[in-house]
C-alpha cells in the first residue's frame, strides 16, 4: 500500500494481474482463431496468399492486423474512464499513474507498446526464420524476446509495487479497483 496526495493505493497482486491476463487472452484467442479462419477462406478462395510472399511484407500483414489491433485494444481500455481491459474488470484492478490518477491515452499507448514489444519481436524473428533466414540475429533477438518477457514476470514479483519493467517506464501502477 502506498499513500499519495491523500490518495490510498492498494498494488494488484501478480496472481491478480495474471488471472487477468489470462482473461484478456481469451480474447486474443479469439480474435486470432477469427483470423486463422479469414486467412484459411482467403487460402482457399484465392489457392495462394500473394501478401505472404516475402518475410517484410509477412511481418507488416502481422503487426497490422494481429499485434496493433491488441496493443489498441489495451491501450484503449486501460486508458478509459474504467481503466481496465475485460480481464481486469473481471478481477477488479485497474491501471493507473504512480499517483493514482487516469492514464493518458499517450501514456497508455507506451505502456502497452512497451508490454507487446517482445510478441513483435518474436513475430518478425520466427517469421525470418520460417522464410529459411539462417542468420543469428533471428534466433538471437527470439531469445531476446523471451527475456524480456521473463523480466516482466520477475519484475511484478521484485517490485514493492508489483510493477513490470513497462509499468517503470510508463510511470504506471495496477491497483485494486475501488
Amino acid at each position: 500500500m502506498n499513500t499519495t496526495a491523500g490518495t490510498s493505493l492498494h498494488y494488484a497482486k501478480p496472481k491478480q494481474r495474471a488471472i487477468a491476463f489470462l482473461l484478456d487472452f481469451l480474447i486474443i484467442a479469439g480474435y486470432i482463431l477469427i483470423l486463422f479462419g479469414i486467412s484459411i477462406g482467403i487460402t482457399t478462395l484465392s489457392g495462394k496468399v500473394s501478401l505472404l510472399a516475402s518475410p517484410i511484407a509477412t511481418n507488416v500483414l502481422a503487426f497490422v492486423v494481429l499485434v496493433l489491433p491488441v496493443i489498441l485494444y489495451f491501450a484503449l481500455q486501460e486508458s478509459s474512464s474504467q481503466q481496465a481491459t475485460w480481464g481486469k474488470r473481471r478481477t477488479k484492478i485497474k491501471v493507473t499513474t504512480i499517483h493514482g490518477m487516469k492514464m493518458s491515452l499517450w501514456q497508455s499507448l507506451l505502456r502497452s507498446a512497451i508490454k507487446f514489444f517482445p510478441w513483435q519481436l518474436a513475430h518478425v524473428c520466427i517469421i525470418y526464420i520460417w522464410y529459411g533466414s539462417q542468420s543469428t540475429i533471428f534466433l538471437i533477438g527470439s531469445l531476446v524476446a523471451q527475456g524480456l518477457v521473463i523480466s516482466y514476470v520477475i519484475g511484478l514479483w521484485l517490485s514493492k509495487k508489483h510493477q513490470a519493467p513497462y509499468d517503470w517506464v510508463a510511470g504506471t501502477c495496477v491497483v485494486v479497483a475501488e
